[in-house]
């Protein structure tokens, strides 16, 4: 009965198809050049560099553009990379950039960005990155919203906090009625949600063969006043990482 009046308020709330709530922050800018800043770009250049959770491949594209060798666009969804192809051809960097599901190749740098809180192996996913880096090798990882965050729920929150003040059967529910792809659960939408938490990244890279080097948790522009220890999980707009492989 409860799943029921959720079902009823989230139907008025958003009667019509879900889309990701929120603006773009990236809008107009560039999103690599943000997220990884220009001295991590620059110690990029000239190296072959994987993007792990490519998407539809534009900050591969960003990658290609300023500066790297070549660039591994890497995804599970075979759907994202035909997208990410299109994009390369288009932005006349296809000669540089790979998009594939699946790769062995030893590559000098890894990239990650807003694809931590998506992947259904997490865990998996940094002992991919360790096999793939030579010793000293780098993984820069950004993503967010985390599960906390008042847009954690992506299109789940149609108001902030919505994917945890609604339950998840009936987020499932209202999200259905449009997309007909039968989730059952958050983990399996399309680019899934894994409920990402910064205290449970920082616990699988804490227990990952990788060195951290920085982790910062940065704040919610307009609630940075209130950003500490106690409240981060809530206001907190990235998480970025770089991590190294020991030896």
């Amino acid at each position: 009965m409860l799943d029921g009046l959720q079902y009823s308020i989230l139907k008025r709330l958003a009667p019509v198809n879900p889309t990701a709530a929120g603006a773009d922050p990236y809008q107009g800018r560039n999103k690599t050049k943000v997220l990884l800043g220009e001295k991590v770009l620059e110690q990029l250049r000239g190296k072959t560099v994987l993007d792990f959770g490519c998407g539809d491949g534009h900050e591969s594209i960003e990658l290609a553009q300023m500066g790297a060798a070549r660039v591994i666009g890497l995804d599970n969804r075979q759907s994202v990379l035909e997208k990410a192809r299109k994009n390369a051809a288009a932005s006349g960097v296809l000669d540089r950039c790979e998009f594939v599901t699946d790769t062995s190749e030893k590559i000098d740098a890894i990239v990650s960005l807003d694809a931590f809180e998506h992947f259904s192996d997490p865990a998996g996913v940094l002992k991919k990155m360790h096999q793939l880096l030579p010793a000293g090798g780098r993984v820069y990882i950004s993503f967010g919203p985390t599960w906390y965050h008042p847009r954690g729920g992506h299109l789940f929150s149609v108001i902030p906090w919505a994917h945890v003040i609604f339950s998840e059967s009936a987020l499932i529910r209202w999200r259905n009625d449009v997309r007909k792809d039968g989730a059952k659960r958050f983990s399996e939408v399309d680019g899934g949600l894994n409920q990402m938490t910064i205290r449970r990244f920082e616990k699988l890279v804490a227990e990952s063969d990788f060195s951290v080097e920085s982790i910062e948790a940065a704040p919610i522009r307009k609630l940075r006043f209130f950003h500490n220890r106690l409240t981060r999980e809530f206001f907190t707009a990235v998480v970025r990482c770089r991590l190294v492989k020991k030896g």
